[in-house]
Parts: C-alpha cells; sequence; structure tokens
C-alpha cells in the first residue's frame, strides 16, 4: 500500500516493563476528548511522512524517541499506527510537553481508565493484540490490528 495523501494523524502505543504509557489530555473544550487518557497522538504537518510526525509527536509530548520504534502499518481512515518499547533510561527521560499528566498502566487496569480515540476502539476489537504487546512487550504484526502496510 502507498502511504495515503490525506490529512492523517499517528498513534503510538509505547510500552515499558508491561504497562503502557498514556497521557491525560488537557481539560480544554477547544480539544479533542477533554480530560480523557490516551496514547501519544497527533496529525500529520504538510508534506510530513508518517514516520516523521511519529518521531515529532513523540519529541512534542514526551521529550524522547524511542529506540526500539516501529511504524506497524495505515488505518483505513489512513492514521499511522506505532509501536514503542521504552527501556528504563528512556523511561526515566520522559518530560511531559502536553497534557496534565502521564502516567503507565498494565493491560489489566486498562478497562478502568477512561480511555480516549482510537486506542479505545481498538482496545476493544483487539485485546489479545495489547495484551500481548503489554506482556511482551514485541511490536504486533500490522495486521493483527487491521492494519495495511506502509511503504513510505
Amino acid at each position: 500500500m502507498t502511504e495515503p495523501r490525506v490529512a492523517a494523524g499517528i498513534v503510538a502505543f509505547l510500552v515499558w516493563r508491561h504497562q503502557f504509557l498514556l497521557i491525560l489530555r488537557d481539560d480544554k473544550p477547544d480539544i479533542l476528548s477533554p480530560n480523557t487518557w490516551c496514547p501519544v497522538t497527533g496529525g500529520r504537518e504538510d508534506d510530513e511522512t508518517l514516520w516523521d510526525a511519529a518521531c515529532r509527536e513523540c519529541k512534542e509530548e514526551i521529550g524522547i524517541v524511542p529506540h526500539h520504534f516501529t511504524l506497524l502499518g495505515v488505518s483505513a481512515k489512513g492514521n499511522g499506527f506505532c509501536f514503542g518499547r521504552l527501556s528504563d533510561e528512556e523511561k526515566d527521560s520522559v518530560v511531559l510537553g502536553e497534557g496534565q499528566r502521564y502516567s503507565f498502566y498494565s493491560f489489566d487496569s486498562l478497562s478502568s481508565v477512561d480511555i480516549s480515540g482510537a486506542m479505545k476502539g481498538y482496545l476493544e476489537r483487539y485485546r489479545s493484540v495489547f495484551k500481548k504487546m503489554a506482556e511482551g512487550e514485541q511490536p504486533p504484526f500490522g495486521s493483527e490490528l487491521g492494519l495495511a502496510t506502509w511503504n513510505g
């Protein structure tokens, strides 16, 4: 599949020691899904590739781009989905750039968190894949999340 040339965003699932990093979005009426938890997300700027957008959004929202970071694929809506595994050093280097705060959640605790956006829908449809991501800290195949291959 060729990378979509439509306005699209990114979603980055980041795991440290079997826990997902989530950010509590600001509580402002002008943002999408205020005061809910989400992974690193964001839009693509100008002619930016999905990969470049993913790296930029990680840097903007948590201050780092994980060393073990990969683009899994592209959704039917044109959004790029990524997976990253944080080392202890990277976890300790996280600096919140957007949102109210960040926290790490085990797979089992995700059901008690008010999650917004793409992660909520994907978590409902692909629970076993998220469990595998948390337990093994390994990236899933994009096809396991219903994503198309990204060739850009």
